[in-house]
């Protein structure tokens, strides 16, 4: 029983711990991609880039990793910033 109990509270430690970690790890991806608005991110893309193509990427990005969509810039590396594996 006393073994049961060790491996219980050593899960509940790294489950506590991981989370403590997915909250700093989300606090600072806010803190280095606060929101833009479309004209914003526009303005941050090429020259010659397509307005409409751009957008629609990002929402699809947005979508497909569960990021807030007016934190996708240009620049964001997928698997770097956003997390894609």
């Amino acid at each position: 029983m006393s073994t049961y109990i060790l491996w219980l509270a050593g899960l509940t430690v790294v489950v506590l711990l991981c989370l403590l970690y997915e909250r700093e790890r989300r606090r600072e991806f806010n803190e280095r991609f606060p929101p833009i608005s479309d004209d914003e991110f526009l303005a941050r893309c090429p020259p010659g880039t397509n307005p409409a193509i751009a957008l629609k990427v990002r929402k699809i990005v947005s979508r497909q990793l569960g990021v807030e969509y007016e934190r996708i810039y240009p620049s964001s590396s997928y698997v770097n910033d956003l997390g894609a594996d």
